[in-house]
């Protein structure tokens, strides 16, 4: 892991000054575990951002399919020259893979996408997002592991050797958690996993055990329930994993989840940095302007017909006490309730904690079927030790459905950093998943004390087809939002036809965000923060 100072640095990320002897970004790559079995099916879906958001003419994609072993299987070349959307489908080896040995219905393997230019690309890992799905489920994550550039790519993000942690397990029968990743180039001829389970009473259980060696991009998908009684841990409950490891050479940033054997949904997201036992001057984001909360966020709301929002707090920060607040509002960005300072949290107890925000709301006196949004205001007693990086869930489901697996998408609140009001807009951009009921929700909030700026947003719209472009406007309220959902919009539905789509977003106001959502009527929810 590295700091959250050097990737602001890095990045060029809120004003911060570059470093002098950065090195420019030449390959973007990112490697997925795929599957493509008689359940589930696999692909990557991209948009040609570069393009728009660096102004480079061209990029070139390289990627690579290996299978489980780390053989490999096939490798293709194209020229993205255009923004349009784009995708890889493992549906398209469906021919390749019994003629080199391999099952066309039961395959797992991993697909290495690597983007390449002339010019910076400045971050290391692209804007992929992988797809699993079938007739009735979806879920999504964005890019998760990568093979280092070289080696000063490896030694810069080895700051700190951390365990990855911030993603929901379940011991209850039917569920299958899971951690997958593929491993780099260098073999690992004793793979050692070092574990701690915390449940929602915040028992913790901690142990090891050996994994066997690990092949040169061998992908490995860990299915927790073959090494961890968690039934017995966990109960119907879920709980939260602490895995710590000694794989080298990759981003160890691990593909994680569930599968419902039962409803044939799976549900997908990224691990993250367990922070909890870093604690040195880096770690902490001090209070620099009083204008500002200390770290805050919105995200939107699904609390009627029989969809529940939960959010997710674990205990993986830096050691530091905060309370959390929340601000519910409707869409057009009215204020309905608060519950100030009402929840606290003390990283000395290891509180894993899921909050019903539709309870949550009516502690406030909010209606369910008026609340839109939630804006999540944590703060510190202690203005030096606010952590840089502060991890939540957002679990959005249905009840009494087949699919009992809700969304687990990783994010985290913005810290209050004056640099950021010197930017003039942003860009954002996301994909219409397009497999079951698709949208996507924009939201535009401030970790500002006082908050009152419109978010004037230009919107363009991008198929598989072909170059093809819609263009439209709309207005975000300040603590509200604006979504365009699929089945409301027959422009759009005609324009994507079955294929994904991608929408970008240009606002002149540095503070939209948002989120998109693929729902299905058996209960699945793939859903992941915009890029």
């Amino acid at each position: 892991m590295r700091s959250y100072q050097s990737h602001l640095q890095v990045t060029q990320s809120a004003g911060e000054a570059l470093v002098a002897n950065r090195k420019p970004v030449l390959r973007s790559s990112a490697i997925f575990p795929v599957l493509h079995t008689d359940v589930y099916s696999s692909k990557v879906i991209f948009m040609g951002y570069w393009l728009l958001k660096r102004n480079i003419k061209e990029v070139g994609l390289l990627y690579t399919l290996r299978n489980a072993a780390g053989t490999l299987l096939s490798r293709k070349y194209m020229l993205l020259d255009s923004a349009k959307a784009w995708s890889v489908q493992m549906s398209e080896y469906a021919d390749l893979l019994p003629e080199v040995g391999e099952s066309a219905d039961a395959f797992t393997g991993s697909l290495e996408l690597e983007v390449f230019s002339t010019q910076d690309l400045v971050f290391p890992y692209p804007a992929f997002v992988l797809v699993y799905y079938n007739e009735n489920a979806s879920s999504v994550v964005h890019t998760v592991g990568r093979i280092y550039n070289d080696i000063e790519d490896l030694q810069q993000n080895n700051e700190y050797q951390v365990s990855e942690s911030g993603f929901d397990i379940y011991g209850r029968d039917g569920l299958s958690p899971f951690l997958s990743f593929t491993n780099g180039p260098l073999p690992t001829e004793h793979p050692k996993v070092t574990y701690e389970i915390v449940d929602t009473y915040q028992k913790a259980t901690s142990g090891t055990f050996d994994l066997a060696p690990l092949k040169p991009y061998e992908t490995v998908f860990l299915y927790l329930k073959e090494h961890l009684d968690l039934k017995t841990l966990l109960g119907d409950e879920p709980g939260m994993i602490r895995f710590g490891h000694n794989f080298t050479g990759f981003f160890p940033r691990f593909l994680v989840g569930n599968l419902d054997r039962t409803a044939e949904s799976v549900s997908i997201t990224h691990s993250y940095y367990d922070s909890s036992s870093v604690a040195d001057t880096r770690a902490y984001w001090p209070r620099q302007d009083e204008r500002f909360l200390d770290s805050s966020t919105s995200i939107p709301l699904y609390l009627t017909d029989s969809f529940f929002t939960k959010l997710v707090v674990y205990p993986i920060f830096s050691p530091s006490d905060f309370t959390l607040s929340f601000r519910f509002f409707d869409a057009d960005g009215k204020l309905l309730g608060e519950t100030p300072d009402a929840y606290p949290f003390r990283s000395s107890a290891s509180q894993y904690v899921q909050l019903d925000l539709g309870e949550v709301a009516k502690q406030a006196g909010v209606p369910s079927e008026m609340a839109k949004t939630a804006q999540l205001i944590a703060h510190w007693t202690d203005a030096s030790r606010i952590p840089t990086r502060l991890k939540f869930g957002l679990n959005v489901g249905q009840i009494d459905k087949p699919s009992s697996l809700p969304s687990n998408i990783c994010f985290a609140p913005q810290v209050g950093n004056p640099k950021i009001l010197d930017k003039p807009g942003t860009f954002r951009w996301a994909p219409f998943v397009n497999v079951g009921h698709s949208e996507i929700v924009l939201t535009n909030s401030a970790p500002l004390k006082v908050y009152d700026r419109l978010a004037n947003v230009i919107l363009s719209f991008y198929r598989e087809s072909d170059q093809t472009v819609i263009e439209r406007t709309c207005v975000v309220p300040p603590n509200g939002l604006y979504t365009i959902r699929l089945s409301d919009d027959d422009e759009l539905r005609q324009f994507f036809g079955d294929d994904s789509g991608w929408l970008t977003a240009r606002a002149d106001n540095p503070f939209l965000n948002g989120y998109y959502f693929d729902f299905h009527p058996n209960g699945a929810v793939a859903a992941d923060h915009l890029f």
